[in-house]
């Protein structure tokens, strides 16, 4: 899954498109915290990702919704969704392979 570093859609004041600058193209508004919220919700999706590949399945879910909460994006929504489904007690139980279940044939 991959997580651009993105501003969030529009300018909160006029609308207009975020062109990466820290000053609203159109209406001038400083634009420099709105950045950094979604700069710090990109670095806790990468921490939850980590989190995920290193089998810390409470703290993958703790920093995909941290992150959700400051900015939502559609990969977040997802990220959320897998943390969640892979910190649920029935995702602890040991997996049936192919194999196993070829076994009990």
């Amino acid at each position: 899954m991959k997580d651009a570093l993105r501003s969030p859609a529009g300018c909160p004041v006029c609308r207009a498109r975020l062109r990466g600058s820290p000053r609203c193209s159109r209406c001038g508004a400083d634009l420099t915290a709105l950045m950094l919220l979604a700069a710090h919700a990109y670095i806790l999706r990468r921490a939850a990702r980590q989190s995920l590949r290193q089998s810390d399945y409470q703290a993958a879910l703790a920093s995909a919704q941290a992150a959700q909460r400051l900015h939502s994006t559609a990969e977040g929504t997802l990220l959320c969704i897998l943390s969640t489904a892979a910190a649920s007690p029935l995702s602890e139980q040991p997996q049936k392979t192919a194999r196993d279940l070829a076994d009990l044939r």
